[in-house]
């Protein structure tokens, strides 16, 4: 099946059984989802969401996060100063140690601080659920575009098991295995693991013969354990340990000069590089390029019925260990130097929730939620760069701390007619202390030597009080239409230097200068979804309406990375997707977005004036068309024929450091599979093609360089149940 259509994608329907409004309508294929913190149909959500399940994303090839615009082409996930995430024209370039992202990624409800941490959870998944839109009531940090939630596969108490493989052009080799095993009528574990490796996807020049990054080596592995209690399911306890490690050379990136030329000015010309071309790293290695990072955490649910209410807890403790070197290019003197980046994010995260049960006209939720990351953070820089021997920056400890109250409800009016409100309460403090340092004629970290260029020395809190009101009204039992009026909110925070009066502070920064404004959204959506001709036709619809304020803007600088607030930005558009189901054998899958994303007041200095000009990775319109034919064969099993294209318009990214926009031009990207199923989907073999058109942009800049996205892939992958 193809995870294009994310609207019909398939999946567990066991609470349709519950809902008697729906017994006249076959919801089999619909799936099960919890994004507003209580488990619903995806077709009865009144609020934008997309959801594909586990078994989706693996027949589709999404197997990281910046690959999951496949399933979802609304969400664009880059390789950038980590993964940089935009939902409908909102995101972040800023993914430093002080940085935030604008969508909120999650593994299971938690929230993961640095979105790079993701990397090894694609494996064994239920599903993911992608929330469009502003989401400050429920999930509050950092959720102004949206919410990204990756959802692993619970235990079951069925003895089962899994083993999959995939093999690839550029070395690639894959593999991923599941065993679960129910102990007890009340306790059951599940473990799962997976191993993916591919070559560089770079391509070396003449004369350039060190090892090149944007390979992959990884492995990762999970154990989830659930103990159910009480009596009739009345509580139950699931906890999941992973780790995984980051291997290989790492991401690297290529010149600018690949793309454009005269970079340097407002209106670069696109030079229409070949995919060889775009991908050519043609300057010199002066390290030998790796990383080593490490991921792991654990997680604890505890649900337990109390009749009238269900409580929730949802505590959570995650690790990202960093260890990586590679070559940096300087932009300001084309020189190049050996780069080493260490550090550690330690995040503790903790929410209580009571949510009510029953058949009674009202359904609310409300809870405390506290998150805190303590972190540290070395990025050294030697060989000469921009004249020094040595270039360090030291920071110790990074920390952000949020606590939240949140509540929100939904009262039935009438058997079709209900409204929703909510409200929640965040208050967020940031601090850094730590130092950037020159060093002229060492390179050696040596206090007798080095001279400190500035001590970074920053402390302020913010607080926010966001909200959604809400209406929702069932135009037949399988159609919703639905309207929403939201707010979001990201908090600020501040850039190198010092405030006066702090320790060691000799040349204090001015506050407008050091720090920066919590960005704030307010958004208008209505939209209509369901399914009609004998539910041979799923669809949806919505428009929004965006009033942005205080956006943060980031541009990488020769002493890091500076972010500033954008006066005032508009975006509204339209989402339209639809899957048609003649026959059993036939399917189309059918997507249109319109987006216009602009800024209405931004002059990050006096001659520059972005009045007018696109928002960063916001094309126009994004159109997504699928079909699948699937022949049942004599023996039980049956062969599917699959095929999708995503068409994209031009789009901007922003040096704003001086007002250059580099315009990737329109795109079009093909995937293919061909599958046999075997009975009972007992095992499985598949031919796949990845992009068939080679098609290679680029994503994420700074300090002359750039990320390129992936080349055409192929292979074969096969797996096996028992």
């Amino acid at each position: 099946m193809s995870a294009f259509a994310v609207a019909a994608a398939s999946g567990t329907p066991a609470i349709a059984q519950d809902t008697a409004a729906d017994e006249a309508v076959d919801t089999s294929n619909d799936i099960v989802v919890t994004a507003q913190r209580k488990p619903e149909l995806l077709s009865k959500a009144a609020l934008s969401i997309s959801a594909v399940t586990g078994n989706d994303l693996k027949a589709a090839g999404v197997v990281d996060a910046t690959s999951l615009t496949i399933a979802v082409p609304t969400v664009k996930i880059d390789q950038a100063n980590g993964l940089q995430i935009t939902i409908r024209g909102v995101s972040s370039a800023d993914g430093t140690e002080k940085g935030d992202p604008s969508a909120a990624f999650m593994l299971n409800g938690v929230y993961l601080a640095r979105q790079q941490s993701l990397s090894g959870a694609f494996f064994d998944l239920d599903r993911i659920e992608v929330l469009r839109g502003p989401q400050g009531t429920l999930y509050g940090r950092n959720a102004t575009a949206g919410v990204v939630n990756v959802l692993t596969k619970r235990p079951t108490d069925k003895f089962e098991g899994a083993i999959n493989g995939e093999i690839g052009n550029y070395g690639t080799y894959r593999t991923d295995a599941m065993l679960n095993i129910p102990v007890s009528d009340n306790f059951s574990l599940r473990a799962a693991g997976a191993y993916n490796k591919h070559d560089s996807f770079l391509v070396a020049a003449p004369g350039v013969t060190s090892r090149l990054g944007q390979d992959q080596d990884e492995y990762a592995a999970r154990l989830s354990a659930e103990l159910k209690f009480g009596g009739e399911g009345q509580g139950n306890l699931l906890l999941v340990g992973d780790y995984a490690h980051q291997g290989g050379a790492g991401p690297q990136g290529v010149r600018l000069a690949n793309f454009y030329s005269g970079f340097a000015t407002t209106r670069p010309l696109y030079l229409a590089p070949s995919s060889a071309e775009a991908r050519t790293v043609d300057y010199a290695i002066v390290s030998d390029p790796y990383q080593d990072n490490k991921i792991y955490g654990v997680t604890g649910e505890l649900n337990w019925d109390f009749g009238p209410v269900n409580l929730t807890y949802l505590g959570s403790y995650r690790v990202f260990d960093r260890d990586s070197r590679s070559t940096y290019i300087s932009a300001n003197s084309g020189r190049f130097a050996e780069q080493y980046v260490s550090g550690k994010s330690a995040a503790n995260s903790q929410e209580l929730r009571l949510a009510t049960s029953g058949d009674g006209p009202l359904e609310a939720v409300a809870g405390l939620y506290y998150f805190r990351e303590h972190a540290t953070h070395m990025n050294t820089v030697l060989h000469d760069y921009v004249g020094y021997a040595l270039y360090a920056f030291l920071q110790n400890p990074v920390n952000s701390e949020s606590k939240a109250v949140f509540g929100q409800a939904t009262y039935h009016l009438t058997d079709t007619l209900r409204v929703t409100g909510g409200v929640r309460y965040s208050k967020d403090l940031k601090s850094r202390d730590g130092v950037t340092i020159f060093n002229r004629t060492s390179q050696v970290l040596d206090p007798n030597t080095y001279t400190v260029a500035s001590v970074n020395d920053a402390k302020r809190s913010f607080s926010k009080v966001t909200w959604k009101a809400g209406v929702e009204y069932d135009v037949s039992k399988s159609i919703l239409f639905y309207a929403n009026a939201a707010t979001g909110y990201k908090a600020g925070g501040f850039n190198d230097g010092c405030r006066s009066g702090s320790d060691a502070c000799t040349s204090p920064v001015a506050d407008d200068a050091l720090y920066y404004k919590p960005e704030e959204l307010n958004s208008y959506e209505a939209g209509i979804k369901g399914r009609f001709l004998g539910n041979a036709v799923t669809f949806s619809a919505a428009g929004f309406y965006y009033d942005y304020t205080n956006m943060q803007l980031s541009s990488p600088g020769p002493l890091g990375q500076t972010t500033l607030n954008a006066g005032k930005a508009k975006i509204k558009g339209v989402e339209t997707s639809a899957t048609i189901t003649p026959s059993s054998r036939n399917r189309f899958d059918i997507s249109f977005n319109y987006l216009d994303a602009y800024y209405t007041e931004y002059r990050p200095t006096a001659a520059l004036d972005f009045a007018g000009k696109s928002l960063d990775n916001a094309p126009k319109w994004v159109v997504g068309a699928g079909y699948t034919y699937t022949a049942p064969l004599g023996n039980g099993g049956d062969l599917s024929a699959h095929v999708d294209t995503r068409l994209s318009d031009d789009y901007v990214l922003t040096n704003f450091a001086n007002g250059t926009q580099f315009r990737n031009p329109s795109t079009t990207k093909t995937n293919a599979t061909l599958t046999y199923n075997a009975p009972e989907n007992r095992w499985f073999v598949q031919a796949f093609v990845k992009n068939a058109e080679n098609t290679i942009t680029f994503s994420g800049y700074g300090s002359g360089r750039v990320y390129v996205s992936e080349p055409r892939l192929y292979g074969a992958r096969a797996g096996v149940r028992f």
